[in-house]
């Protein structure tokens, strides 16, 4: 019932200083939007890593040189443990604006080999359909957003260097799964033919990497092995990954993003501690009659303190609230990171994340409130009203 009763006088206190209240509230929205934004960078990122490690998948690239050869995969599949093998041709092409590029990725129908039950499954229909016309792809749901492509309607991509190297594309299925949301699979017998024809050079058995599935996670660290002594020495010889280290390398390799990102969170909660500190003291120093009425009718210290918090949690709670509900309206279907994640990656606001960052801004209010709470609840009643007078 006290408890009942410390809220709503909280909410009455609230309401006096309407403009100030509204202010601080404010600037905690903006700053939770900023803290939710940019948390969610590193939070995505693990996120797809983590929806990579799902799909038991090794990815193979040429180690010091860049003859990777597609066949070989053959030899892949015969190896203990090894689910398939699948060569895939990366091509970054460029839809419209040049300053967007699509990583586009050139497949054969051996993906399917290498596709586990975490991953999205095309319907039979469309999967038997996807390589009986050379010009069917396969879209991620953020790309498809980001471009305005629609399933069914052609769409031309080109080369950045040759506007002759030119493919036309049709939609056939649109891939929701954090790590093909930015991506497009095409039949690569589309490019092998375009880039004979634009440079006279054969292709076919160029793989930009090769994708292989295990059938147990505890049989990966095996097949990495057995992968690189098997092409040691040769023309072509392999380095071989999990699929969820290949992707935090390509983050690793363009610099620490997450210090970055969460060092300018750290920066953004203390700026926000100053604010809200600096306004909780001018709200508690405007409180001083009525903790010296309060405390001079019998009220504890404890009562007081309730009180004064209460109505700083409800302050940065409001405004909290405000800011997270942007962030994730603005940012819950996911954007692109551009060349920070080599084309692939992309930053989406998770309603976990948004939840987090609520209660970190509720935390923050609380601990902005503590000091000149505390020292309001100290002062006698008799010293209090002197300071009124």
């Amino acid at each position: 019932m006290m408890i009942a009763k410390l809220f709503i006088v909280a909410i009455r206190n609230m309401r006096r200083q309407l403009r100030r209240t509204i202010l601080t509230a404010l600037s905690f929205a903006v700053a939770v939007f900023l803290f939710t934004v940019l948390v969610a960078v590193p939070v995505s990122m693990d996120r797809i890593a983590a929806d990579a490690a799902k799909g038991l998948r090794l990815i193979v690239i040429a180690h010091n040189s860049y003859k990777l050869p597609a066949k070989y995969c053959n030899d892949i599949r015969k190896m203990p443990h090894v689910m398939g093998c699948a060569p895939e041709l990366q091509w970054g092409a460029i839809y419209r604006d040049p300053r967007n590029q699509i990583m586009a990725i050139g497949v054969t129908q051996d993906i399917y080999s290498v596709s586990g039950p975490s991953d999205f499954q095309l319907p039979p229909e469309i999967r038997k359909q996807m390589f009986t016309d050379r010009r069917n792809a396969s879209v991620g749901s953020v790309l498809m957003r980001e471009q305005g492509l629609k399933l069914g309607q052609p769409f031309t991509i080109r080369s950045p260097e040759n506007e002759k190297l030119t493919l036309t594309l049709i939609p056939k299925a649109e891939m929701p799964t954090l790590l093909t949301a930015r991506a497009l699979f095409f039949d690569r017998r589309l490019l092998d033919e375009a880039v004979k024809n634009a440079y006279g050079a054969d292709i076919q058995d160029r793989a930009t990497f090769l994708s292989v599935r295990v059938d147990r996670a505890e049989n990966m660290d095996s097949v990495i092995g057995e992968i690189d002594e098997n092409f040691h020495n040769s023309d072509g010889e392999t380095e071989t990954t999990p699929e969820s280290d290949a992707l935090n390398s390509v983050i690793t390799g363009i610099g620490d993003v997450r210090t970055i990102m969460y060092s300018i969170c750290i920066v953004v909660l203390l700026t926000v501690l100053l604010i809200a500190a600096n306004s909780m003291a001018m709200m508690v120093r405007d409180r001083i009659t009525e903790v010296a009425v309060m405390r001079a009718l019998g009220f504890a210290r404890v009562h007081v303190v309730a009180l004064l918090l209460t109505e700083a949690a409800l302050i940065g709670l409001a405004g909290a609230i405000v800011g997270a509900a942007a962030a994730l309206w603005c940012f819950h279907g996911g954007i692109s990171l551009g060349a920070l994640t080599g084309g692939l990656g992309y930053m989406a606001v998770a309603p976990s994340t948004a939840a987090l960052a609520v209660l970190v801004a509720l935390g923050v209010s609380l601990l902005s409130a503590v000091a000149p709470v505390t020292q309001a609840a100290n002062i006698p009643p008799a010293i209090a009203f002197r300071k009124v007078v």
